[in-house]
């Protein structure tokens, strides 16, 4: 017991991958971005949430377009355009399964 707590406290105390921020900063705009398309007053709009799982649908398709333009590696420990369309993906197959 005391050799695994003392390998996740080392584990923890590990510097974070400069990526994660960066990352999680531009998952957060595209977020907010993809929440405002799906509040605009359109006169023929589905609705804010259904429009929203719509839009992450789509964005979950640019994320994972972008990774194999750039040509990122799905397996690195850095996060990158990979996990932004896992998150994505993720999102429009909750709300998929809610709305």
């Amino acid at each position: 017991m005391k050799t695994l707590w003392h390998g996740l406290n080392t584990r923890l105390q590990q510097p974070v991958d400069p990526s994660v921020l960066i990352v999680g900063r531009r998952f957060a705009v595209r977020l907010l971005i993809v929440w405002i398309f799906a509040a605009l007053p359109l006169p023929h709009s589905w609705g804010l949430l259904p429009m929203f799982v719509a839009l992450t649908g789509f964005n979950a398709l640019t994320c994972l377009l972008t990774a194999l333009l750039l040509r990122e590696k799905p397996n690195t420990s850095a996060l990158n355009h990979y996990d932004e369309a896992l998150g994505m993906a993720a999102l429009f197959l909750i709300g998929r399964l809610f709305v």
